[in-house]
């Protein structure tokens, strides 16, 4: 394999001598296909669900609810009115609802109220047997009140014994018991606390009759508009398209100019196309960043600005193919993904700096600019292969993952990778040829500013005195952070790696409902019977159990009872009927004669089947064929924010089965706790593999224990060092920048390999030497990897900063490490150093050879 490398190598050299602008010519044409391929098919993908298997029940269940509902979240205006002008929320909801009606196509319904008339017609059947008896019970006991209080001695014989009577007879969970949607518990709740007189508790914010039925908030300052649209949020397109249309809607309308306090935002699942924007504006500027933090680099380390070009020119060319084959593979960058562009400018940089630096020491040691490419190329370039190999073996051990959004990134970076050191092993000599030929190349000077800093160092003690200080100081340092490992935590908080401005601004929530929302869980049975299960099963769990996990549910037997039950109350109803009727109650006025005149029109309500509910309750219950009463809608009670309790009530309703059938449950909750849950899980157990794939790796390259447990102890003191630094600074771990630890042990290990490498073939070369040459552009390379991450420390969005945050810790703890353990190591290697001299294995052959 070495001989033909070696062939190769020379052979190249001599071609891209002969015909540098040919071949650069090929490259090029090559890159700009990337460019283009990349510009007109490469989309952003921010739907988690994309990023799980397939058969996962969250994913299994959205896919099941899309079919047979369509979008499972609405798309949903908010309106704030800052001086509580209830009337012009109002107005702002018709005219959003005539608009949106007239205009969208899309839009399968528009809701801003829920009439609630019918449910108060038929209240009584909705409570259960034995509250009728019960009310049943009181107005007797109110009969007997009243008739005693005719009779002054009969009062006084009975001591109060009828005092309450009705007025505590209703509880205000009654509604919530039953199931019913918040605007109707609260429509309940309104007339039966304004009916009794002896309450003392303080009565709840009310809206006035006329806006009673609307979404609008208790208080009057926020009112919502809901739109069923028939493409879900998760189309990204779609969802770009809803947004922008929403948006231009609201500037159209101007809510300002109805009221002067008054706001309008669109709100909820489609809002998320924020995060989209974010994301891709950040990428680039975080890209852009990085470019010019390792553009500055590379200047001050060769001071050249035309070995800047060389350098450059192959690794831009690299970034534009790599993003051609993602474009025809994947045709997506994901959250994962969106900032790979970054990383292989700091780490594909590395490659180049290598080579460059390799024919620049061999041209200032006298060899012609052919020979030393021939030599960059052929030993400097091997190292390079074996250096990348582990960071690419690192990167697809991520293929191992159950989250598919590892396995994408691996597969996305390990070609951006190879690419890299492939295009600059080529592209290089013909570059540094092509600009011979326009300008002839100066020897560029010995040292960088960094290395004549280097040089000018003095500890005022021979190099080995120092090794050994620096080691055992590295160490201590190393030993006190270890305390803050354990400090290291997971990120659930969602808020603390999301973009500014796609969180929610305006509190709308209080107008729907604190036991609804926008993104329920959907419950989709097979039949109706099936339902009846599910209903009865979850009120045994709200009612019974008290389950603080649920807020609400609604199935078809929330609104409609089961005929049998129906006839049941009903002949308690029918009695309580006939007792309203009576003279005693007749002649009671006030507020509870009023509450007497409504629970007799009450009384005269008959049993109901589905057709005769309000239309924006049949369609709570509806498909999207048209079938009714085969799905159900949860709320949870839980932080929405914070994944853990999104996790825990998963745990509880997300796998439930019934006759023996799995019940799919579609929630995008459901969809953030699998991927929270994943993550988590192989970013723990990769971290083990991709740890294990290095040391056999070292193992298999290096054929010695000895140099094996030297390097892979750097690099899991470079890791702890990390993990301290990020317990210390409370930077946790999250969705986004788990994805670093593959590529910081990856690339942590490069520099100890090129280290020791250069130990190996240096036969009496120093270690001082070694460090003063090869450490010198270890750390180049280590710093222009830091930049690549660096410049997602500048971004807003908060899951990118942790990125840039754990990458240039991680980096920076690596380089120190192999900087300042690995030249006292390095004496314990010595022995096997002068073996690897006198073998001729491939990386001890020299120019002279060929």
């Amino acid at each position: 394999m070495t001989h033909y490398y070696k062939r190769f190598v020379q052979s190249y050299i001599s071609l891209a001598e002969k015909r540098p602008a040919m071949l650069l010519v090929v490259y090029l044409i090559i890159a700009v296909i990337g460019l283009v391929l990349a510009t007109q098919k490469l989309s952003i993908e921010t739907d988690l669900a994309a990023l799980l298997p397939e058969g996962t029940d969250s994913v299994r269940a959205l896919e099941i609810s899309e079919d047979r509902i369509g979008a499972i979240d609405f798309f949903t205006i908010a309106i704030e009115s800052k001086s509580g002008d209830v009337a012009a929320i109002a107005k702002m909801q018709d005219i959003l609802k005539s608009r949106i009606e007239a205009e969208w196509e899309d839009a399968d319904w528009v809701q801003i109220g829920r009439n609630t008339e019918f449910f108060r017609k038929h209240a009584l059947y909705y409570l259960e047997k034995k509250e009728l008896v019960n009310l049943h019970f009181l107005l007797e006991e109110e009969i007997s009140s009243a008739s005693a209080k005719k009779m002054p001695g009969l009062v006084d014989l009975l001591d109060g014994e009828y005092d309450e009577g009705l007025d505590d007879w209703y509880s205000e969970d009654i509604p919530w018991r039953m199931g019913l949607p918040s605007q109707v518990c609260r429509s309940f709740n309104a007339f039966f606390n304004n009916c009794d007189s002896d309450s003392t508790t303080k009565k709840t914010p009310t809206l006035p009759d006329v806006y009673s039925d609307r979404l609008i908030a208790p208080e009057g300052d926020v009112g919502v508009i809901l739109v069923k649209l028939n493409r879900a949020s998760t189309d990204v397109d779609y969802c770009k398209f809803a947004l922008l249309r929403g948006e231009a809607l609201i500037r159209d309308i101007d809510p300002s100019g109805l009221s002067a306090s008054m706001r309008a935002e669109v709100v909820g699942a489609y809002r998320k196309f924020n995060e989209i924007k974010a994301l891709a504006s950040d990428g680039q500027t975080a890209t852009l960043i990085s470019v010019c933090l390792v553009l500055l680099i590379v200047i001050a380390f060769f001071r050249s600005f035309r070995t800047v070009l060389v350098i450059f020119i192959p690794l831009i060319a690299a970034a534009c193919i790599t993003m051609g084959i993602v474009s025809l593979t994947y045709g997506r960058l994901t959250v994962l993904t969106i900032f790979i562009l970054a990383l292989l400018v700091g780490i594909g940089i590395d490659y180049g700096i290598h080579l460059f630096r390799r024919a620049q020491l061999e041209i200032q040691k006298g060899q012609a600019l052919a020979e030393a490419l021939n030599t960059s190329l052929y030993e400097t370039g091997q190292v390079l292969f074996a250096a990348a190999a582990t960071t690419i073996a690192a990167l697809l051990v991520l293929l191992t993952g159950h989250f598919e959004g590892f396995r994408e990134f691996g597969v996305v970076a390990s070609i951006g990778l190879v690419l890299c050191a492939a295009i600059s092993i080529l592209m290089i000599p013909p570059l540094i040829f092509f600009i011979q030929l326009i300008r002839p190349i100066r020897t560029l000077p010995k040292t960088s500013i960094f290395g004549g800093f280097a040089g000018r160092l003095n500890f005022g003690m021979d190099f080995d005195r120092a090794a050994t200080y620096a080691f055992f100081f590295t160490l201590a340092i190393i030993a006190g952070l270890a305390a803050y490992t354990p400090d290291t935590q997971f990120e659930y908080d969602i808020r603390n790696i999301m973009a500014p401005g796609t969180e929610t601004p305006i509190d709308y929530m209080r107008a729907i409902g604190t036991d609804s929302g926008t993104a329920p869980a959907i419950v989709l049975a097979k039949d109706r019977a099936t339902m009846k299960e599910v209903h009865d099963y979850l009120l045994n769990k709200l009612v019974v159990e008290k389950d603080e996990t649920i807020k609400s549910f609604i199935t078809y037997h929330t609104f409609v009872p089961t005929m049998a039950d129906q006839v049941k109350r009903r002949k308690v109803i029918k009695s309580i009927g006939t007792l309203l009727e009576k003279k005693a109650l007749q002649d009671i006025d006030g507020d509870k004669g009023r509450l007497i005149d409504e629970l007799a029109g009450m009384t005269q309500a008959e049993p109901f089947d589905h057709s005769q509910l309000p239309k924006w309750a049949r369609r709570m219950v509806t498909e999207a064929n048209g079938e009714i009463g085969n799905i159900g809608l949860i709320y949870a009670d839980i932080d929405e924010w914070n994944v853990y309790s999104g996790q825990e009530f998963q745990d509880r309703y997300g796998h439930l089965t019934f006759g023996g059938l799995w019940l799919p449950i579609a929630s995008s909750r459901f969809i953030l706790s699998d991927v929270m849950r994943m993550v988590k899980s192989d970013g723990l157990r990769l971290l083990v593999i991709v740890s294990i794939v290095l040391v056999v790796i070292l193992l298999l390259f290096l054929r010695k224990i000895k140099p094996t447990i030297v390097l892979f102890a750097v690099l899991a003191l470079g890791g702890l060092w990390t993990a301290g630094i990020m317990g210390l600074l409370d930077i946790r771990l999250s969705l986004y920048n788990i994805i670093v630890i593959p590529v910081i042990l990856g690339v942590g290990i490069d520099g100890a390999i090129h280290l020791y490498l250069s130990h190996r073939q240096s036969g009496s070369l120093p270690i001082s030497g070694i460090i003063a040459s090869t450490g010198l552009t270890v750390s180049a390379s280590s710093i222009t990897t830091m930049a690549g991450f660096m410049g997602l420390l500048f971004v807003d969005h908060k899951g990118l900063q942790t990125i840039g945050q754990f990458g240039t810790i991680g980096i920076a703890a690596s380089w120190l490490a192999v900087i300042l353990l690995m030249p006292f190591l390095l004496k314990y290697t010595e022995s096997g150093n002068r073996e690897r001299v006198k073998a001729p294995v491939v990386h001890t052959e020299t120019i002279k050879e060929m």
